[in-house]
């Protein structure tokens, strides 16, 4: 091909690489959403979703929060009609009905989202929600348990190991409260992910993200005999790093039901003791050590710096309740 064949080619204004005005994505889009219903605006959201891989509970959330949506301004509905005002009618209508500022403030982030991208797609020139702010809702710490209660836990599971069960086990709590996994991270881990010699993991978060979690010398110690105690079954069937003893997959129950036996013998039937709440312990017990927030964040998994400064936050709570039995002029005679 001739150079002069190669500009004209490349030139800005070929027709080839450039659809007619008329036939504009954007000016499409834009002409649609004087068109489009609520429905057909949901599903392409959906189908976003899925096509992005959002995880499973996002898109069923999306089902619940847009489907109460659709039930109260109808399915042919066009979106580009909503106005503002009818949407602080809508979340009114919601607190009407029982739900708590919490719950609303749930639904108010999904729509906010979904409105969002409505106009990245030039489907309506803005959102709706533009002039509507998110419910206030109470700055609840998340649930822990307090140092003594996971040594507790932790001396427990430590008297079952001895056991192919009880080590997996044991090595389980104390990759929770060393890594804050969440539990579908934990069960999902694959041996090709874990690198012990530097001491991390790459797990597949929340919001189908991957990321890489580490872990200290003690973790290192357990996690290293365990993958050389977990080939003794008949069979393996999965790559996961926790099997069960039939060599295939832990689910989710299995592990919340392990837990609870470990917390009823270790007398902490009283408190609330889940993957979840293992989680927040680990992060509070990081910052306590002095993690600082940026590397909580990361480890973590979170998008939101406000989440782990939530953690922050409660450690220096926790100063001041020590503090204040410790004081050293309140301690001088």
């Amino acid at each position: 091909m001739s150079k002069g064949n190669q500009a004209s080619i490349f030139e800005s204004d070929n027709s080839y690489f450039h659809p007619p005005k008329s036939e504009s994505p954007s000016n499409q889009n834009s002409a649609d959403g004087q068109n489009i219903t609520l429905t057909d605006s949901i599903e392409d959201y959906k189908l976003r979703g899925k096509v992005e891989g959002r995880a499973d509970k996002t898109m069923e959330q999306y089902d619940y929060v847009l489907g109460r949506l659709i039930e109260k301004f109808s399915e042919d509905r066009r979106v580009g009609a909503i106005t503002t005002k009818e949407m602080r009618q809508y979340f009114a209508y919601l607190m009407d009905e029982g739900l708590n500022n919490t719950s609303v403030a749930i639904h108010y982030r999904v729509l906010q989202a979904f409105f969002n991208w409505l106009v990245r797609e030039n489907y309506i020139p803005q959102s709706p929600l533009r002039d509507v702010q998110e419910p206030k809702t109470p700055d609840k710490f998340p649930k822990v348990i307090d140092k003594e209660q996971a040594e507790k836990l932790l001396d427990t599971a430590r008297n079952w190991r001895r056991t192919w069960a009880g080590y997996r086990n044991f090595t389980i709590i104390v990759t929770f409260l060393d890594t804050g996994l969440r539990l579908n991270e934990l069960i999902n881990a694959t041996l090709g992910n874990l690198d012990l010699e530097q001491r991390s993991i790459k797990v597949h978060g929340k919001g189908a993200k991957d990321r890489r979690v580490y872990f200290g010398r003690n973790n290192y110690q357990c996690l290293k005999h365990w993958v050389k105690m977990r080939s003794n079954v008949d069979e393996i069937l999965d790559d996961t790093v926790f099997i069960s003893q039939k060599g295939d997959k832990l689910k989710q129950r299995h592990v919340q039901q392990v837990i609870t036996r470990i917390q009823e013998k270790a007398g902490l039937e009283d408190i609330q003791v889940s993957p979840h709440v293992l989680r927040h312990t680990a992060a509070t017990l990081a910052v306590q050590n002095g993690l600082d927030t940026f590397s909580l964040k990361r480890q973590f998994g979170w998008e939101q710096m406000s989440t782990a400064l939530k953690y922050v936050h409660m450690s220096d709570k926790a100063l001041q309740e020590s503090y204040s039995n410790s004081s050293p002029m309140d301690n001088l005679a």
